[in-house]
């Protein structure tokens, strides 16, 4: 069974101002950017560890969308933390909770 989890929205806004303040968006949260990819408006993204749970890597790819531009996430655990039966399920709220804190943002 796979850990990772996907998200999607779509939002108005050019994709270029989205991914900037979805950027923003990240940072605010405390993840750490670990590659950017500006001509394809994606970024890759470690949240950061907390009490409760390892870091997750994520990516975001911001495209043009029907509203104006559309937000995809996929986060995964951590490629250095150790595999757990119920990531799967901890993973997909946590890309829930991060897609709504990004959108509530812009």
């Amino acid at each position: 069974m796979s850990s990772e989890a996907r998200q999607s929205a779509e939002v108005p806004g050019s994709p270029q101002d989205v991914a900037a303040k979805v950027e923003q968006a990240l940072l605010a949260e405390k993840c750490t950017i670990t590659q950017r990819f500006p001509e394809a408006l994606a970024v890759n993204f470690t949240t950061r560890k907390t009490m409760l749970s390892w870091e997750l890597e994520g990516q975001i790819v911001v495209s043009p969308g029907a509203a104006g531009s559309r937000i995809d996430l996929v986060l995964n655990t951590h490629h250095n933390r150790p595999v757990a039966l119920m990531d799967g399920a901890k993973n997909a709220k946590s890309a829930k909770k991060l897609m709504e804190k990004i959108t509530a943002s812009l």
